[in-house]
């Protein structure tokens, strides 16, 4: 398995360090490797997709589930105190309708990241986000508007390396939930 890339970290290091259970589901988790490091840190890792990988090993910390992310009785649990859901929001072309069920999902924190603009494209990409709407390109900010009332920060990450090259670049949105619940904390 490939080793941890700047996108795993950035989603590793968007967890919360405040208190919370150390439940994770990780939507459209693909192989796995973010999942392995996460069960190795001591998270409860419910890992989802429409498909097992072959490469898959369940233990006491993690486990496979498919999952349909319009089904939240798909799901193996209700909720998670974190849902990661990376690279693949940009495959579905009823996102927000699926980012409903993510937010649903989500107790505390949701961690999701996709392409900007057409970085990594692919022929199974519907949707596309930029800094702002133009042509095919959907405005990141909307994220704002479809999680309200929850605070929402948006980032743009790099991969690897080589991406510096390339301009290629993800977003990181990073949508928290138990900041609006506690206000004055």
């Amino acid at each position: 398995m490939k080793p941890l890339d700047i996108r795993d970290i950035s989603i590793i290091d968007a967890f919360p360090v405040y208190a919370h259970e150390n439940t994770v589901l990780n939507i459209g988790c693909g192989e796995g490797r973010i999942d392995y490091c996460l069960a190795s840190m001591g998270y409860r890792i419910y890992a989802t997709d429409i498909a097992r990988k072959d490469t898959w090993k369940d233990s006491e910390l993690l486990t496979f589930h498919e999952s349909d992310i319009f089904d939240l009785s798909s799901f193996p649990v209700h909720s998670a105190s974190v849902v990661v859901c990376s690279q693949t929001l940009e495959h579905i072309k009823e996102y927000q309708a699926a980012l409903g069920n993510l937010i649903i999902l989500a107790k505390i924190r949701l961690i999701i990241t996709m392409p900007y603009r057409t970085s990594f494209s692919s022929a199974e990409h519907c949707n596309f986000w930029s800094d702002g709407a133009s042509g095919k390109f959907k405005d990141i900010h909307e994220f704002n508007k479809l999680c309200a009332p929850y605070t929402v920060a948006i980032s743009k990450i790099r991969t690897k390396p080589e991406d510096v090259e390339r301009h290629q670049y993800n977003y990181l949105v990073i949508i928290d939930k138990r900041q609006n619940l506690n206000k004055g904390v």
